[in-house]
This record gives structure tokens, C-alpha cells and sequence, in this order.
């Protein structure tokens, strides 16, 4: 089945505003399985603020920080995403770690 990513995305833009962001993880998700450059950052970008809505701010790190990589000029709202994030890190769980 061919899929309009166009379409897609606005799906996913309409889901983010009626409160479905998870809705909208999957689908965004789905568009960057087998995309290497996320669409040139895009799709990392997105998924770096719909995780940050849910509140997981380890994932949104991390999608921020791909968006960058893609696209370091562009992604400057990931850039931005990353340093605000720098502090989110694993250290509670080291004491755990054997």
C-alpha cells in the first residue's frame, strides 16, 4: 500500500492538537522506519516534541538530538531542545546499576 505523507502528516499535526500525541508518535514513527536522514531531520524533530508533551523527556533528547544530526542548520528548535535537555540524564539509575 503506497502512503500520502503529506497526509500523513497533517493527520499527525490534527491528532497533536485534539490531545492524541501518542497517536501521532506512531504515525511519525511509522514515516521514519527505513528513513536514515528522518526526512532531513524533520521527522526527529517532531518526534523530539511530541515526546516532550508526553513527558518523556529522555526519548525527546534523544529524537532531538537525531534531528540535529540530520540537520544541524535547520533543526534549530532541536538544538535549542538539546541544550535545555542536557540535564536529563540517567544518574538516579547508576546507584541501581551492578
Amino acid at each position: 500500500m503506497l502512503y500520502d505523507f503529506n497526509l500523513l502528516e497533517k493527520t499527525a499535526s490534527d491528532f497533536i492538537a485534539d490531545g492524541r500525541t501518542a497517536d501521532a508518535i506512531k504515525i511519525y514513527l511509522f514515516m521514519a522506519d527505513g528513513d536514515p536522514s528522518l526526512d532531513a531531520g524533520y521527522l526527529g524533530m517532531k518526534l523530539g516534541e511530541c515526546y516532550e508533551r508526553i513527558g518523556d523527556l529522555h526519548a525527546a533528547k534523544y529524537w532531538h538530538g537525531r534531528a540535529v544530526e540530520e540537520n544541524p542548520e535547520v533543526r534549530l528548535s532541536s538544538a535549542e531542545a538539546v541544550k535545555r535537555l542536557a540535564g536529563v540524564t540517567i544518574d538516579h539509575l547508576l546507584p541501581l546499576i551492578r
